[in-house]
């Protein structure tokens, strides 16, 4: 994790508040700090993010799992978290990958669901050996409450390890 760089930025939200506003920046970087994982890399640092509107509602990691040792693109936000397939030789602009049961998503929202019945694109939109960006949608199905969820404007952005 970046410490650093995670640093930096309580600095600057504290900064830029004045005095007046410390309290409210210092309980913002603390909701930051706690949104982060163990043993993921804060999406701060700007080499990894992912975000998306979940249901209409905008979601953005806080962390992300290094895709080569997890073996998917994974995205954190407290204990919600989106999954996405990853392979190395997808990493091509341009590729579409298609979402289905047998190159599924995860999606947990701790909301009691099991999600099946993904239906869905990821488009690699750049990629350059040394990182690679895309967008996704995708709706998934809550069998035990009878629910869809649309997952959409998706965005994601990694490091592509050796």
């Amino acid at each position: 994790m970046k410490q650093p760089i995670l640093i930096l930025i309580i600095g600057t939200l504290i900064y830029s508040c004045g005095s007046n506003g410390q309290n409210s920046a210092v309980e913002k970087a603390k909701q930051i700090q706690s949104a982060i994982k163990p043993g993921t890399i804060a999406t701060a640092a700007g080499e990894f993010n992912m975000k998306a509107k979940i249901d209409g509602k905008t979601w953005e990691a806080a962390s992300m799992v290094n895709p080569g040792s997890a073996g998917r693109i994974v995205g954190y936000y407290n204990n919600d978290y989106i999954g996405l397939p990853y392979s190395k030789t997808d990493l091509v602009a341009g590729k579409k990958i298609v979402i289905n049961e047998d190159n599924a998503v995860d999606l947990f929202l701790n909301d009691g669901c099991l999600w099946t019945n993904p239906k869905g694109e990821i488009e690699i939109t750049k990629a350059d050996g040394n990182s690679a960006e895309g967008k996704f949608f995708f709706t998934i199905t809550c069998s035990s409450k009878n629910k869809i969820i649309e997952v959409k404007e998706g965005l994601f952005r990694i490091l592509i390890t050796k």
